[in-house]
C-alpha cells in the first residue's frame, strides 16, 4: 500500500488481514471478559470465606491455577490476533528448584497478580468493544443497504424518514465512506489494547518474545508512538 496516498491509505483498511483480526479480538473480548469475571468473583467469593476451615485455601489455590491458565491464553491471543510482541510470563528456573522455591517464585512474579487484574478488567473494556464494535458495524452498514432495507423497513435518522430511492442511495454513499473511519478506529482500539496487554501478560525483564508473525502494528497508529518513545 502507498502510505503517501491517503485515500488508498485510508480505504486500504479493507485490504489489511490485520483489520479483521483486530476485529476478532474486539468481539471475543466481551463474553471471555464475562466468562472471566464470573469464574473469578464465584472463586475468590466462595474461597476466601472459607480459608477458615481449608476448604476455602484448596479452593484459591484452584482460582490461581485456572486464572494462570487464562492469562497464558490471553497472551497467546493477543500474539495471534494483534500481533503483539509480549514477553515470557515467567523466568528460567533451575530444575533442581524445590516445591516451596517455585510456589515462591509463583508468588513474587508480578504477572501472577497482573494477570488476574488483567482478567477482571476484560470483563468492562469488553463491553465498551461490544459497544463500540456492534453500534459501528451496525450503523455503517445499515447505511450501505438502506436501498435494499428501506421498502421494507423504516428507516430513520432522528426526524429524517428514508422513504426514496435516491435518499436510500445517498445514504449508501455515507456509509461506504464512514465504514473505512470506523475500521481505522477498531484498529486504533485494538493496537493500544495489545499495548496493555504486552505491559500486563510478560515479565518486561525477560527478553521479548517472537512474534507470531511479522507484520508490525499498523503504521498510522504506531508511528507516533515510536518517535514519542525515542
Amino acid at each position: 500500500m502507498n502510505q503517501h496516498n491517503p485515500m488508498e491509505q485510508y480505504f486500504g483498511v479493507f485490504a489489511e488481514s490485520k483489520t479483521y483480526m483486530n476485529l476478532l479480538y474486539l468481539l471475543l473480548a466481551f463474553p471471555l471478559g464475562l466468562a472471566y469475571f464470573v469464574l473469578l468473583i464465584t472463586g475468590f467469593a466462595t474461597g476466601i470465606p472459607l480459608i477458615i476451615i481449608w476448604v476455602g485455601l484448596l479452593i484459591l489455590v484452584l482460582v490461581f491455577a485456572i486464572s494462570w491458565a487464562l492469562t497464558a491464553f490471553e497472551r497467546w491471543l493477543a500474539m495471534a490476533l494483534l500481533r503483539e510482541q509480549i514477553p515470557p510470563m515467567t523466568r528460567p528456573i533451575p530444575a533442581e528448584t524445590s516445591f516451596w522455591g517455585r510456589l515462591k517464585d509463583y508468588l513474587a512474579n508480578p504477572v501472577t497478580w497482573k494477570g488476574v487484574l488483567f482478567l477482571f478488567l476484560k470483563f468492562p473494556i469488553g463491553l465498551f468493544t461490544f459497544i463500540v464494535t456492534i453500534t459501528g458495524l451496525s450503523v455503517s452498514l445499515s447505511f450501505i443497504l438502506a436501498p435494499l432495507l428501506y421498502r421494507i423497513g423504516n428507516i430513520r435518522i432522528w426526524y429524517w424518514r428514508v422513504d426514496t430511492m435516491a435518499e436510500a442511495a445517498g445514504l449508501a454513499v455515507i456509509g461506504i465512506l464512514i465504514l473505512p473511519a470506523i475500521l481505522h478506529l477498531f484498529n486504533w482500539i485494538a493496537y493500544w489494547l495489545g499495548r496493555f496487554a504486552r505491559s500486563m501478560l510478560g515479565i518486561h525483564s525477560a527478553p521479548a518474545a517472537a512474534s507470531i508473525s511479522e507484520v508490525s502494528p499498523p503504521t498510522a497508529y504506531s508511528a507516533d508512538i515510536q518517535q514519542s518513545d525515542t
